[in-house]
C-alpha cells in the first residue's frame, strides 16, 4: 500500500478528513446527531488499514529532514504553542495552569531544537523529545480529571482523544532517538493525531485553539519524512 497510496496522497487525504473532522464536530455541537461519530471510526479505521501496510524503519534517519520547510513547520508549531501557553500563564487562573503554561514553552522551545538539529543533519539529544510527551502527559491528567466531572462526556471525548493521540504520538516519535522507533505505530498515531486534534479545535477558547492547532502543525511536519518511502535515502 506504501508503492500504491505515495506520501502526498496520504498527507492529503488526511488533510481532507481534518477539515472535515472540524467542520463536522461544529456541526455537531450546534445540531447534535450521530454522523460524526460513524465518520471518526471510519476515519480511524483507514489511517490503521494505511499505516499497516507501511514499510518498517526505527533509525532516526526516518524522522530527520533539512527541509527549510520542516523547519518553518517546527517553528510555527512551537510559535502557536507558546502564543497559546502564554495566554495561559497570563490569564487569572490557577496556579496549576500556569505551571502546564511553562511546561507548554519548555514543549515548545524542544521543538526549536529539533529544528535547527534537523536542519544540521544531526539528532538532537533524546530528552528533547520527552519535553512534549511531559507536558501533553500533565495536560491529559488534568483534562481528564475535570471532564471526568461531567457527565455529558460526550463534549469532550474529542478533545481526549486529541490528547491521547498526540502524547502517543509524540512518545512514539520520542522511540526514534534511540535508534528503535516503529514507523507503522507512530504513522498511526501521528495522523489520528492530526484528524482529532481538528476535531479539538471546533469551539474551542482560543489559548486552547493556539496549543491544539500547534500540536496539529508539529504532528504534520512530523509526518512528512516519517511517511517518506522507505527506499529513498535521506
Amino acid at each position: 500500500m506504501e508503492q500504491t497510496i505515495k506520501r502526498p496522497v496520504a498527507l492529503a487525504a488526511t488533510g481532507i478528513f481534518a477539515v472535515a473532522a472540524y467542520w463536522l464536530r461544529q456541526r455537531q455541537i450546534q445540531s447534535g446527531g450521530s454522523f460524526f461519530t460513524y465518520f471518526t471510526v471510519a476515519v480511524v479505521v483507514l489511517l490503521a488499514v494505511y499505516a499497516l501496510f507501511l514499510g518498517r524503519r526505527k533509525k532516526h534517519t526516518a524522522i530527520l529532514s533539512r527541509s527549510p520547510l520542516y523547519v518553518l513547520g517546527l517553528c510555527a508549531a512551537a510559535l502557536a504553542v507558546t502564543g497559546g501557553s502564554a495566554a495561559m500563564a497570563l490569564s487569572p487562573a490557577r496556579e496549576f495552569d500556569r505551571g502546564l503554561a511553562l511546561l507548554g514553552i519548555l514543549a515548545a522551545l524542544s521543538w526549536i531544537v529539533q529544528a535547527a538539529c534537523s536542519y544540521r543533519g544531526k539528532k538532537p539529544h533524546a530528552a528533547i523529545y520527552f519535553l512534549p510527551v511531559i507536558c501533553w502527559g500533565v495536560r491529559l491528567v488534568r483534562d481528564f480529571r475535570v471532564w471526568s466531572r461531567d457527565p455529558v462526556i460526550l463534549d469532550y471525548c474529542y478533545s481526549l482523544l486529541a490528547l491521547i493521540f498526540a502524547l502517543c504520538a509524540m512518545l512514539e516519535l520520542g522511540g526514534f532517538a534511540f535508534d528503535r522507533g516503529k514507523r507503522r505505530l507512530t504513522a498511526f498515531f501521528t495522523l489520528g493525531g492530526i484528524f482529532f486534534a481538528a476535531a479539538a479545535m471546533a469551539g474551542a477558547q482560543p489559548r486552547d485553539v493556539a496549543i491544539t492547532g500547534g500540536a496539529l502543525l508539529y504532528l504534520l511536519t512530523q509526518s512528512w519524512p516519517l511517511l517518506r518511502p522507505v527506499q529513498h535515502t535521506p
